[in-house]
């Protein structure tokens, strides 16, 4: 009895039966948050931790609510027979493995998936016993700081969401089906060895187990079919998906078909797609290509969100792209892209774009456009629009002036960007005259006035001071602005901007 100090005083009570009573003042604790744990259940989970064995036999007798605490600790440690006991044993409806995971480790997933294998092939689960969901995506839960012993269980908010589409329950007549959870951020070319396992996994387990990827994210162009992760990963659980990374025409007709199948999509971001050096002069090839691409759209009916960056295929396009659409968007970003007249003509009687909250046409050149039809634009959105950004447009006075009406009764804006415009100082007062109603605005950028630069269009520090200083005291006397900024072009040395908010700041060349 004397070997091993109070350490082995707590194996004799576990070995003993007697965990409930060991544990029973320390889990009366587990219902408030504290900074530390008491020093019994420190001691009662190195205990264990250092017996894997002893943790293992013991599992049936923990009280519920020493569960978190315990896989904590031995997932951080990674000891894997208690990680994939404890799985098999979990008394909650949820874990959320994936709060505990700074970057993912294929020897700890292992043992959890492990873990769910022990669970699915029970016979009999025991009453104890009651994981139905495995979430492995990378977000903070309350659930580890703060758990309550309830028949319930709820692990966090964001677990149970009731906007999760839950797409198969439990099929009577067969093994109880658990659903796991994962975004799939993927950034490299390749399938790292951690997915390659999960997909091995999933894959050979598709009739016992769902996979949930509520987020696809693409960082870089794939050196395989990226349809193949529709083979484990349910794609109408899919939605959002995003291309961080340039693809080319050809890596997206790839994925094409898979968007048909993502039927509860609500955002699509690509951020590049452009024409393979090698298809320039076969237009027969980038026709057909970007055709395939428009016959998947309209399946695509429930988008919310949809953010077009520097996209090849858009011009004269545009209707094909947003006629579909049933569900009301709520944010639209069509930026670097070229566009018509036609294309701009849609977009302003488009129906879907009515409730439209978000709109960014920064990068969309309208100096051969027909600016009537951005004013039109805008008169439907004066009730919701919240966002407006039109950086970069090359917008001149003649065309600021036709905004100007509708953009006076957006009285829901709460940040509008006209950052690297062509106006004048007689301009931008104009323009800040008819924010006046615009009371919610917290954030607005303009242009430094063509009045700042000299004859080879560099900033002249001096004249950049007052005229923005006067354009500042402009919008002071309409109404009390919150965050204002006037920002000149680039630097062509240095690359950089000149400011001028509360204050001139310079860029690095005058510095």
């Amino acid at each position: 009895m004397n070997r091993g100090g109070k350490s082995g005083i707590l194996k004799v009570f576990c070995l003993k039966g007697f965990i409930p009573l060991l544990f029973s003042t320390a889990s009366a604790y587990l219902h408030v948050r504290m900074s530390s744990p008491p020093t019994l259940q420190k001691l009662a989970r190195k205990s264990l931790l250092k017996n894997e064995a002893l943790a293992t036999a013991s599992l049936k007798k923990l009280p519920k609510a020493f569960f978190p605490p315990l896989f904590k600790d031995a997932f951080t440690g990674r000891q894997t027979d208690i990680i994939r006991a404890m799985v098999a044993a979990w008394p909650y409806p949820c874990l959320p493995v994936g709060a505990l995971t700074k970057t993912p480790n294929l020897k700890t997933l292992k043992a959890v998936l492990r873990g769910l294998d022990l669970l699915i092939n029970q016979k009999d689960r025991p009453i104890t016993c009651k994981l139905q969901e495995l979430d492995l995506r990378d977000a903070q839960h309350d659930f580890w700081n703060f758990w309550v012993e309830t028949e319930d269980g709820v692990c966090s908010p964001d677990v149970n969401n009731e906007t999760q589409p839950m797409v198969h329950g439990p099929r009577q007549g067969e093994k109880q089906v658990v659903t796991v959870w994962m975004n799939l951020s993927l950034e490299t070319s390749h399938l790292s060895k951690y997915l390659k396992y999960f997909y091995w996994w999933a894959k050979q387990r598709k009739d016992v187990v769902q996979v949930m990827c509520p987020k696809l994210e693409f960082w870089a162009t794939p050196l395989y079919n990226p349809l193949i992760l529709l083979e484990v990963f349910e794609p109408s659980s899919i939605g959002e998906f995003v291309v961080n990374g340039c693809w080319t025409l050809r890596t997206l007709v790839m994925i094409a078909p898979g968007l048909v199948q993502m039927k509860n999509l609500q955002k699509i971001l690509l951020n590049g797609i452009f024409t393979p050096l090698e298809w320039f002069g076969n237009h027969k090839m980038v026709e057909e290509c970007i055709t395939e691409i428009i016959y998947q759209i309209p399946e695509l009916k429930k988008i919310q969100h949809l953010q077009l960056n520097n996209v090849c295929f858009l011009k004269e396009r545009l209707d094909q792209v947003l006629r579909c659409l049933e569900s009301p968007l709520e944010t639209l970003s069509i930026t670097r892209c070229s566009l018509s007249n036609a294309d701009m003509s849609y977009l302003s009687q488009c129906p879907s774009i009515h409730k439209l909250k978000h709109l960014d046409l920064s990068g969309v050149t309208f100096l051969n456009l027909d600016h009537l039809l951005l004013a039109r634009l805008l008169e439907r959105l004066t009730a919701t629009l919240q966002t407006l950004r039109l950086k970069g447009c090359m917008i001149l006075d003649y065309q600021i002036s036709a905004l100007l009406p509708a953009l006076s009764q957006c009285t829901q804006l709460i940040e509008i960007n006209f950052m690297n415009n062509f106006l004048s100082v007689a301009s931008l007062k104009q323009l800040l005259q008819h924010t006046a109603k615009l009371t919610l605005l917290t954030l607005e950028i303009y242009p430094a006035p063509d009045e700042v630069y000299d004859d080879i269009g560099d900033v002249h520090p001096d004249r950049f001071n007052q005229h923005c200083s006067e354009l500042m005291e402009t919008l002071r006397g309409i109404r009390q602005p919150k965050e204002v900024c006037f920002v000149s072009k680039r630097c062509l040395d240095c690359q950089e901007f000149c400011v001028y908010n509360v204050a001139t700041s310079l860029c690095s060349c005058w510095q």
